[in-house]
């Protein structure tokens, strides 16, 4: 039973579903283009990431690798719930950066053998949590520039149930989680080329828990007034982690939209 439970998972249905495991992750947020204040400044920016994915990803030491090619459009039609969001506190030339997303997916199949062995669910959570602390090393009004550390933790939790049928009365359920965490290090630079509008390009390159996790960002901004600005960009994040039992290297890329709220 365990054999049969993890094939389907690895199958093209599945393939589809991985996108919910980088999903990702950790779109940064664009500094304040003004002078370092001493006081605490407060930001937060929830978000959405139209993103696709791609890759190749093997479950278990039996099946093969399986080449995952998902785009947005598949994720979306199997999303069950999502949420993302980025908090920054500045203070000073220092900031104290939090980036993170849930999102769960789910797909059933159609009945198998003639509806006896009834119907099968494949479900996919992941959850992906970035800290990091920053330091100004460039202050200006249109160009600063930061550097910084931090962790990234990953968690892929997917669950295969089958409904109750003549072959399993009782139905059956298998489950795999895994998780790991990686450090970083990045650099986070704006441009402020007129009262409203700034760009944003940030990088970052990391490893420990897995052998390569990299991301690039480029965002644009649009101010409607001091406390709310729209954003939009281009995203990708690249993680590789493999164990005997777990290979997982996936590139994540995509659009994303937010909104930012100072205080």
């Amino acid at each position: 039973m365990r054999t049969q439970a993890w094939h389907l998972q690895s199958s093209p249905v599945m393939g589809t579903l991985l996108f919910a495991l980088c999903a990702s992750a950790n779109a940064q947020e664009q500094p304040a283009a003004t002078p370092a204040a001493s006081t605490w400044q407060f930001t937060v920016t929830p978000y959405f990431w139209f993103a696709g994915q791609s890759g190749t990803m093997r479950v278990g030491n039996v099946i093969p690798a399986q080449n995952v090619n998902a785009p947005f459009s598949d994720i979306w039609r199997n999303l069950n719930f999502g949420v993302m969001g980025t908090f920054e506190a500045r203070k000073d030339r220092w900031s104290i950066i939090v980036d993170g997303f849930y999102v769960s997916v789910g797909k059933t199949s159609d009945p198998i053998l003639g509806g006896q062995l009834g119907t099968a669910r494949a479900k996919l959570d992941n959850g992906v949590l970035q800290v990091a602390g920053a330091y100004r090393v460039l202050e200006s009004n249109t160009t600063p520039v930061d550097v910084l550390a931090g962790l990234r933790y990953t968690n892929l939790n997917a669950t295969l149930s089958f409904s109750s049928s003549p072959l399993l009365p009782a139905g059956a359920e298998r489950s795999r989680s895994v998780s790991w965490v990686d450090g970083i290090v990045g650099v986070r630079g704006t441009y402020q080329f007129s009262e409203r509008w700034s760009v944003m390009g940030y990088a970052d390159v990391g490893g420990g828990g897995s052998n390569l996790t990299w991301q690039l960002v480029a965002a644009a901004f649009w101010d409607i007034n001091k406390t709310v600005s729209l954003s939009g960009g281009y995203r990708i994040l690249s993680q590789d982690y493999n164990t005997s039992s777990f290979y997982y290297n996936i590139r994540t890329a995509g659009p994303f939209a937010g909104v930012r709220i100072r205080f």
